[in-house]
């Protein structure tokens, strides 16, 4: 034997040779194969390692038998006999383990295995067949009836050296597998511990149930013990629907589905799921309850099983499955890894819920931030986020909306005839008739009180009147008749509505919710005289209407003012006052805004105008634009 890049080769020569022809044939058979499974390990020569460790396994036994039936024919001594097919026994024994060691484990422990075989051939092929073929011989040749008394002793010690030789072989081929098996466990704990790790950030990282599941599989079988692991939970039939799957052995689970039975021989997954505790089975081929898996378990290497409870919100949800390519794969520190795996995934799960009963909690706190809690409409808050939006929109398709300013009439008197209880419910009945009448594109909400708002989307850039009116016609119907109170009592109300429309009117939200607000009031105003509920801007005033507001707004944005201002007084202050003034002396001049102003008490128009003089001396602060007023 000599080592060399090609790993353990082993040569042939006549010291080897035992002088029985048909024996020598075969160990040179034993060779040629031993050496073919070297080359292909060290990946020079085109087979399979593992098939070839095959070949030579079942060569060994043919061989073997042909050396029991020599023994037979020429009378060995029993003794000898009895010794040499104990060591064939060992050596297939050996060869079984090697099978199952160098087809689980790396290259580098096949390396091993395959210098420990060639160790083992040597000796057993030197010393132990050498042996029988120098007794077969003797016989053969009939020419040594008597030994003389050296030759016994030369004999006896030689081949108490062979024995104590073949029990040290057998010895070291079973430290060889113990320490191998040792190495190839910490191998194992150490992937298993990655794979741990990889699942503690796979929960962290992953946003739904079924991609944490999915990733988790997909890591659990690489550079891990586990040819399989999947995660499956019974459906409506019975049959367990696959949640996640992923592993060279995948192709068992989708042939065979487990299937809820009561039946004692149920598989190690459904024993999981209704027994709620781990399930291991290390040794799938050799379990009897197994039996009617053992085809498919053979053919998609499941030689270990193991299943476990998934716990999600305390209660069993789902089974955790792990199937391994060799026996005995799941020993105590790979079920604790396991259990600690499965534990991880409830945890995941759990807090997958927690985050979606957050994100629930958290859209049910949205919704109701932006929800009239009367009548269940949108607020100003929703509002005026959706207007900025239906803006946008407007402005990208090129077509019109239509903003409109809603407030009740003769609402006042129903809360103070039949309390503020009955109001309510009106509002609430009005709200969802204004609803029903309204398109699917139109927007109402409710800014408080008495007061709504509506947009109208989508309307023709070249829409006219008839349009809009019908629209509005349909709307006003929700008033037409008067509202069941309740106890044989009813209300009539009308409403008031101001009109803006942009680009018309404005380009932006503020502007157009002002002329919708102005067109209102100026509606409102006339209201014993109007020919309808509603005005579109400022279309139903007289142009003279306008001017005293007109030249008041520009008074604001210039510093100068339609009335005579004291510039004698000092102080920004005094200079606002002079503005608010004239521009109330401005409204006055307009028999529609006298007409609100006179329902003012002197304490609320004194009132109302501090509130502008504030007003424009914040905004005159925010500008700078006080300075040249001191």
């Amino acid at each position: 034997m000599k080592p060399n890049n090609q790993g353990f080769a082993l040569q042939w020569s006549d010291a080897l040779a035992t002088g029985l022809a048909v024996v020598d044939e075969q160990h040179q058979q034993l060779i040629e194969i031993y050496n073919r499974a070297v080359l292909a390990q060290a990946g020079d020569s085109q087979g399979d390692a593992h098939h070839l460790l095959d070949e030579l396994l079942n060569y060994t036994k043919y061989h073997f038998r042909e050396e029991s039936s020599l023994m037979q024919q020429w009378d060995i001594e029993p003794s000898h006999c009895e010794a040499h097919l104990r060591a064939h026994e060992s050596f297939v024994a050996f060869l079984k383990k090697a099978q199952l060691v160098a087809r689980n484990h790396p290259a580098d422990i096949t390396i091993d295995i395959l210098a420990f075989l060639a160790q083992w051939l040597l000796h057993h092929i030197a010393g132990v067949d050498a042996r029988m073929g120098r007794e077969i011989l003797a016989l053969q040749d009939k020419a040594a009836n008597k030994i003389s008394t050296n030759a016994s002793a030369i004999d006896h010690s030689h081949e108490k050296m062979i024995d104590v030789v073949s029990q040290l072989s057998d010895a070291l081929g079973q430290k060889t597998f113990d320490l191998l098996d040792q190495q190839q466990k910490i191998l194992d704990l150490q992937s298993l511990y990655r794979a741990l790790l990889m699942s503690g950030d796979t929960l962290v990282h992953s946003r739904c149930e079924r991609e944490m599941l999915a990733s988790l599989c997909s890591k659990l079988t690489q550079d891990t013990p586990f040819h399989t692991v999947w995660v499956g939970r019974p459906g409506l039939s019975g049959v367990f629907d696959v949640l996640a799957l992923a592993g060279d052995g995948a192709q068992q689970v989708e042939d065979s589905p487990p299937r809820l039975t009561d039946d004692a021989r149920a598989s190690v997954v459904v024993q999981a799921w209704t027994r709620k505790q781990t399930v291991v089975c290390n040794d799938a081929l050799a379990d009897p309850d197994l039996a009617p898996w053992h085809a498919g378990f053979a053919q998609h290497q499941w030689l270990s099983i193991l299943a476990l409870p998934l716990i999600r919100n305390q209660e069993v949800w789902a089974v955790l499955a792990f199937a391994a390519a060799r026996r005995d794969a799941f020993d105590e520190r790979t079920l604790e890894v396991c259990t600690r795996i499965s534990a991880l995934i409830g945890f995941g799960l759990d807090e997958i819920d927690l985050k979606a009963r957050i994100r629930v909690l958290q859209e049910q706190e949205a919704r109701m931030a932006r929800t009239d809690a009367l009548t269940g409409l949108p607020n100003r808050l929703a509002f005026d986020e959706y207007f900025s939006q239906a803006l946008a929109r407007t402005r990208r398709r090129g077509t019109t909306l239509v903003v409109g300013m809603l407030d009740l009439d003769d609402f006042k008197p129903v809360n103070d005839r039949f309390g503020h209880a009955v109001g309510d419910m009106l509002l609430r009945d009005l709200a969802q008739a204004l609803r029903e009448r309204l398109r699917e594109t139109d927007y109402l909400a409710r800014l408080g009180g008495d007061e709504f708002v509506v947009l109208f989307e989508d309307l023709s850039p070249g829409h006219d009147d008839s349009e809009l009116g019908a629209m509005l016609d349909r709307l006003h119907s929700a008033v037409e008749v008067p509202f069941d109170l309740g106890e044989s009592r009813s209300a009539k109300i009308g409403m008031t509505l101001g009109l803006a429309c942009y680009p018309g009117d404005g380009g932006e939200a503020d502007a157009l919710l002002r002329a919708a607000d102005v067109a209102m009031y100026a509606c409102k105003a006339r209201k014993g005289a109007r020919d309808r509920w509603w005005e579109m801007r400022l279309a139903g005033l007289d142009r003279g209407d306008l001017k005293p507001i007109v030249a008041t707004h520009r008074a604001l944005q210039s510093g100068a003012s339609t009335a005579p201002i004291s510039t004698d007084r000092v102080g920004p202050g005094a200079v606002v006052e002079d503005i608010v003034g004239a521009f109330f002396e401005g409204l006055g001049e307009s028999p529609a805004f006298d007409a609100i102003l006179r329902r003012l008490s002197a304490n609320q128009l004194d009132q109302l105008k501090r509130a502008q003089e504030s007003r424009l001396i914040a905004l005159l602060a925010q500008g700078k634009a006080g300075q040249g007023l001191a």
